[in-house]
């Protein structure tokens, strides 16, 4: 068994558009997938982030505000692909991805601490994320740092261009808990992630 990151882009239009009793559904239909996997033991951590017009992507010279399109809305860490027996509850529009894990520490119980945490999304291209998880194993404040794993590159090729090795993706996820955006925003830009890459950064919803 290997673990996976089930990652959901959602198409935020699409569910802005919802009326309010479909959201509840969906939301009640997501809660129930989460606990079939934690009643069997296989769900290792999971989280939804704050809309995108929240976020903010760093870059070595310069920094973006959202909101995005086809942000990374939630994700849902297992020990193994073959325990998604249902499909994660999504509308027509979204986009679902199953990466399997390179290493991670995974950290469930990260929002039951007083603070705000904010999840760091690993974006650059393929052929430096190896380059990127060498000059940063150790730069995470100790006293903040909430878990986090990086994925395998993905294996299925496109036929419609361009080559996967020039096409962003992302590599990773990892997750700070810090007083506010402009900290984690100011973080980011000294670190070694934006050297070779960028980091999208989406406050987490509490559970």
């Amino acid at each position: 068994m290997s673990d996976v990151l089930l990652l959901v882009h959602e198409d935020e239009a699409a569910h802005a558009a919802q009326s309010p009793a479909a959201i509840a559904k969906l939301i009640a239909r997501r809660a129930r997938f989460t606990a079939a996997l934690r009643a069997r033991g296989q769900l290792r951590d999971h989280g939804r982030f704050r809309p995108s017009r929240d976020g903010v992507r760093v870059y070595r010279d310069r920094v973006e505000h959202g909101p995005f399109a086809r942000p990374l809305a939630a994700y849902c860490w297992v020990d193994d692909a073959a325990h998604l027996v249902e499909p994660y509850p999504a509308l027509a529009g979204d986009e679902l991805a199953v990466r399997p894990l390179m290493k991670g520490i995974p950290m469930p119980d990260k929002d039951r601490k007083p603070g705000k945490i904010f999840g760091f999304v690993v974006i650059g291209q393929p052929a430096v994320m190896d380059l990127i998880d060498a000059e940063t194993q150790a730069s995470f404040p100790a006293d903040a740092f909430a878990g986090g794993n990086r994925l395998h590159a993905p294996r299925r090729a496109t036929l419609d261009g361009p080559f996967l090795e020039s096409k962003e993706i992302i590599g990773g996820v990892f997750f700070l808990r810090m007083a506010s955006i402009d900290d984690a925003v100011r973080w980011a830009a000294a670190s070694r992630f934006v050297v070779h890459g960028a980091l999208e950064i989406r406050e987490l919803w509490r559970s």
